[in-house]
């Protein structure tokens, strides 16, 4: 969390311009993507050594707060990679900083681009499944309790 209150902190304290805004934006989607990577990383390990919590957060990774979390590491994915590629080149060619906001908006066109069509197919395949939950007479906003996973235990 430190890394997090620092990232704020010294994005709050310098105001600069593209290239700051590009390295916080980069700096915000790492810290998600790692996040994503430690839920998953014990969800996953939990498949061998708690079959019970697995079962568990499979079912509630099926709410749509949890959808709406897997659209936003898809856009963190995205500018990560985009933003990536972008320093990549501009560290091999060091006089293209010098078009650093053009580079920076190329950028987040590209990111753009990739992501609304894909958070319309996440999000569409969400209410999908709510409208179907619905059907059934069932919500898909209903947490799960961890008790009606008892019969996966060990």
């Amino acid at each position: 969390m430190s890394s997090f209150i620092l990232t704020v902190r010294e994005s709050i304290r310098y105001r600069g311009r593209s290239g700051q805004y590009s390295w916080l934006a980069h700096r915000l989607s790492g810290l998600a993507i790692l996040s994503f990577l430690v839920i998953h990383v014990w969800d996953t390990a939990n498949a061998h050594f708690w079959p019970q919590a697995y079962a568990w957060s499979l079912a509630l990774f099926k709410n749509p707060l949890f959808g709406i979390g897997e659209v936003g590491i898809m856009a963190a994915v995205l500018y990560h990679a985009f933003n990536g590629i972008r320093i990549t080149l501009l560290d091999f060619k060091p006089e293209w900083w010098r078009h650093q906001r053009t580079s920076s908006l190329i950028t987040w066109g590209l990111f753009f681009l990739a992501f609304i069509p894909a958070a319309v197919l996440m999000l569409s395949g969400m209410i999908n499944h709510c409208s179907t939950l619905a059907a059934a007479g069932d919500s898909c906003w209903r947490l799960p309790a961890f008790s009606e996973f008892a019969h996966y235990a060990r």
